[in-house]
């Protein structure tokens, strides 16, 4: 890429650095504000069926919106507790979505290529979470999470984002972690892909969405079979051989 390409990768990145700097701000201020706000609470004495109210307007039209056991929430409010740890988990799932769906695509524009050759490893590591935390409920499966950037320990049974992991990655963006590059199908492979019935295609893109495959350039199983049929194809038409 050009200089002039590179220095607007550097403007993408800067801005998804700044914007993810945000969410850590985010983070660190709710985790203490629930922190504080569960000490005062943890001062009083409270019977095992005391509530805890949220309401609006109490000192003109009071209305109740919600509530919570006081020991339970004093429990919750703790350092690393239940709300920090949905705090946390919710504001990564947002900063996987705003990677995937806005600076993934400006970063690969930026660079003139395409963004599903884009591979950053870092932002599929943090796509682990979001899928544990999406589609299995926040419970990780006794396999574990295997991750290929983060060193986190995360043991089967439901998932504990604390504080110091959350700021890890961020540390990681900020750093020599995200390690992005492109991964383009060769010259002859393009051509061959070119070449390929739309049910053959789905097969290619499906395999190479396994992880390792594509990074490792792992041939493709049904390769052999696809030439066959092209150099066939080319037969029936009386096309010269190449």
């Amino acid at each position: 890429m050009n200089k002039q390409q590179n220095e607007t990768v550097q403007g993408v990145m800067c801005e998804l650095i700044d914007t993810f700097d945000e969410y850590v701000v985010c983070m660190s201020f709710a985790t203490q504000g629930i922190r504080d706000q569960g000490n005062k609470l943890a001062t009083g004495s409270f019977s095992s069926d005391h509530q805890t109210w949220i309401g609006s307007k109490l000192d003109s039209n009071p209305k109740m919106h919600a509530r919570i056991k006081t020991v339970e929430c004093i429990d919750k409010c703790k350092e690393n507790g239940g709300f920090s740890n949905e705090i946390r988990k919710s504001l990564l799932c947002t900063m996987y979505s705003l990677w995937d769906e806005l600076y993934r695509h400006r970063v690969a524009e930026a660079s003139g290529m395409d963004a599903k050759d884009l591979v950053c490893p870092l932002m599929g590591d943090l796509r682990k979470i979001r899928h544990c935390v999406i589609h299995h409920k926040s419970i990780i499966p006794e396999t574990g999470i295997s991750f290929e950037v983060l060193d986190w320990q995360l043991p089967p049974g439901k998932l504990e984002i604390t504080y110091e992991y959350f700021l890890d990655f961020n540390d990681a963006v900020r750093g020599d972690r995200m390690r992005i590059r492109s991964i383009r199908l060769s010259p002859e492979m393009d051509n061959i892909f070119k070449q390929m019935t739309k049910k053959e295609r789905k097969r290619f893109e499906d395999f190479h969405k396994i992880k390792g495959n594509k990074e490792n350039n792992v041939q493709w199983p049904g390769l052999e079979q696809v030439l066959n049929r092209i150099e066939q194809v080319k037969h029936q038409q009386g096309a010269p051989e190449a």
